[in-house]
C-alpha cells in the first residue's frame, strides 16, 4: 500500500524560493540607509555591540522514498528557532559571564517515524514530535582563568556540546548530525529543544586541546511539555560524557586544519530489554511489556575530520574528509555499532566558493537481540524472512548557497539492508530504500548581515 497524504514539500520549495527573493533585496538595500530594514539592522547590531546578540535560524526537510522501506510515501519536518545570547561582562560588569536562551518549535513527522520504519533518520531535524513552542536552552555561561576553565549550568542539550564534527551537519539525513545517529539515540544524551538541567565543564589544556565533562538529568516527559517545567520529579537517571578534543581548524595557522575528538559515556536512566517481555518471554511474539535490562548505557567513540586540499593558504575553498565509530559497550539496544566516512568539498566550482559536495557513508550493526525481536514480530504479523543485521547508508548532496545566510541542499540518499525497527509489525523484510529529499536552512541573522562582536578580552 502506498501512502498518500498531505504535505509541505511543495511549500518548502515555494519557502526557498521566497527566502531567496528577500535575500536579494536585503542586500540590494543595503546601500539605502534610509531603509527600515537598514534601520532595524542597525539597531539590532546596536543591541548586538552593547551585549544583546539576537539569533534566529529556520530549517526545513522534505523527503520522500519512491521505494525500499517499510511503506512508500513523504514527509515535511521543520524548525524554527529564536534567541538570544547575554554577555553580563558588557551589561553587569561580571567579568566572563553570559546567559543564554533559544525558544524552538518543531513540526511535521520524520519519514522514518511515519514510513520507512529505519532506526536511522533521513531528515535530522525530527527531534520533537509535539509541535508547540518549546523553550529549549536556558543556561548561565561563566569563564574562569582567561578563558582556559568554560563551566554551563542550566537547561542544556548534551549533544551541543558531546560527539560532533562541524562538518557533519552539512547532511540532511540523522546519520551523523550533530550526533552519529548511535550516540543519538542509544547514549541517555538530552537533544535540544528537549534540554534538561546539566552541568557542563570544559578546560583548554592547551591553546589546541581539552577535556570536557557533565552530568545530565534524564527526563523522559521533558519532549512532550512545553520545556517551562523545571522540577526534577519524573527524572529517571544521570547520563556522564566525557571528551578529549585536539582542533587546529583556523585557516590563518594551518590550511590543512583538523579535529580528534575521543569520549564515553555512561547513562543511569533504566533501560528495557530488547528481546524479552516481562514474563521472559519473546516480546515481538507474544508481546507485552519489555523488562528492565539489568546493565548501564555506556559507549565509547573515536572521530576525526582533515582538511586534504585547499588551492591556496587564504582560500575558502577545501576538501574536508571525516570518519568516526561509536559502539556500545552493553547489548541491551537497537544497533551495537555505527562506523562512518565521508568528505565535504568546499567551493567545488571556483565560481561558487561557498557550495558545498557532500557524501557519507554510514555502516550500522544490529544487535543480536533486537535482530530476533523483528524476526519474531514478522511472525506474529503473519510474514516470514530475517532482517540482515548489517546495514549500510549513503547520502550525496549539493549545498547551493545563493547569499550568505541560506542554504539549499538537494539530496539523494540510499539503503542497504534498511531495518524496521520503528515499525517492527511488518510481514516482510524492507527491501533498499531509495529517499530524495531537498533540505533548507535559513540562518535570519546572518540573512539580514548581523555580525557577532568581538568577545570582551
Amino acid at each position: 500500500m502506498t501512502l498518500h497524504r498531505k504535505t509541505f514539500g511543495w511549500k518548502a520549495v515555494g519557502l526557498g524560493a521566497l527566502c531567496c527573493l528577500v535575500a536579494t533585496n536585503t542586500f540590494a538595500a543595503q546601500d539605502d540607509a534610509a531603509t527600515p530594514a537598514s534601520g532595524s539592522l542597525d539597531a539590532m547590531q546596536k543591541l548586538a555591540a552593547d551585549g544583546v546578540f539576537i539569533r534566529a535560524n529556520l530549517i526545513n526537510q522534505y523527503a520522500t522514498n519512491p521505494r525500499g522501506g517499510v511503506d512508500q510515501g513523504r514527509t515535511n519536518v521543520g524548525q524554527f528557532n529564536i534567541g538570544a545570547d547575554f554577555d553580563m561582562q558588557k551589561l553587569l560588569g561580571i567579568t566572563g559571564g553570559s546567559f543564554h536562551f533559544t525558544v524552538y518549535r518543531d513540526y511535521g513527522n520524520g519519514l522514518n517515524h511515519d514510513v520507512t520504519g529505519t532506526f536511522a533518520k533521513q531528515q535530522y531535524i525530527y527531534k520533537n514530535e509535539y509541535p508547540r513552542w518549546h523553550l529549549g536552552l536556558f543556561a548561565w555561561e561563566q569563564k574562569f582563568l582567561s578563558n582556559k576553565l568554560d563551566i554551563m549550568f542550566g537547561r542544556l542539550g548534551t549533544t551541543a556540546y558531546y560527539a560532533h564534527l562541524a562538518t557533519n551537519c552539512q547532511f540532511m539525513s540523522g546519520t551523523t548530525c550533530g550526533v552519529p545517529r548511535l550516540i543519538n539515540s542509544e547514549a541517555g544524551y538530552s537533544l535540544l529543544p528537549s534540554a534538561t538541567w546539566a552541568l557542563n565543564v570544559n578546560y583548554k589544556l592547551t591553546p589546541h586541546s581539552y577535556i570536557e565533562a557533565g552530568a545530565y538529568e534524564v527526563n523522559p516527559t521533558t519532549s512532550a511539555s512545553n520545556g517551562l517545567d523545571f522540577s526534577i520529579a519524573n527524572a529517571n537517571g544521570v547520563t556522564f560524557p566525557v571528551e578529549w578534543g585536539w582542533v587546529k581548524m583556523d585557516p590563518a595557522e594551518n590550511p590543512y586544519g583538523f579535529e580528534i575528538k575521543a569520549g564515553g559515556y555512561l547513562s543511569t536512566a533504566p533501560l528495557t530489554d530488547p528481546y524479552y517481555n516481562t514474563a521472559g518471554r519473546s516480546k515481538g511474539r507474544y508481546g507485552g511489556t519489555a523488562r528492565e535490562a539489568d546493565s548501564n548505557r555506556s559507549g565509547v567513540y573515536l572521530m576525526a575530520d582533515r582538511i586534504v586540499w585547499r588551492p591556496s593558504p587564504g582560500s575558502s575553498r577545501n576538501l574536508d574528509v571525516f570518519a568516526g565509530i561509536a559502539h556500545q559497550l552493553e547489548t541491551d539496544e537497537i544497533m551495537r555499532r555505527q562506523i562512518y566516512t565521508g568528505f565535504v568539498l568546499t567551493g567545488p566550482f571556483a565560481a561558487r566558493p561557498t557550495d558545498t559536495i557532500g557524501l557519507n557513508v554510514s555502516y550500522f550493526r544490529m544487535t543480536d537481540a533486537e535482530e530476533a525481536y523483528l524476526n519474531d514480530a514478522r511472525i506474529k504479523a503473519g510474514g516470514h524472512g530475517k532482517n540482515n543485521p548489517n546495514q549500510v547508508t549513503f547520502e550525496l548532496n549539493y549545498g547551493w548557497k545563493p547569499v550568505p545566510g541560506i542554504t539549499l541542499m538537494p539530496t539523494i540518499q540510499y539503503y542497504i539492508h534498511p531495518d524496521n525497527s520503528g515499525i517492527p509489525a511488518t510481514r516482510t523484510v524492507p527491501k533498499n530504500l531509495l529517499v530524495y529529499g531537498l533540505n533548507l536552512q535559513v540562518n535570519i541573522s546572518r540573512l539580514f548581515g548581523l555580525r557577532r562582536p568581538a568577545a570582551v578580552e
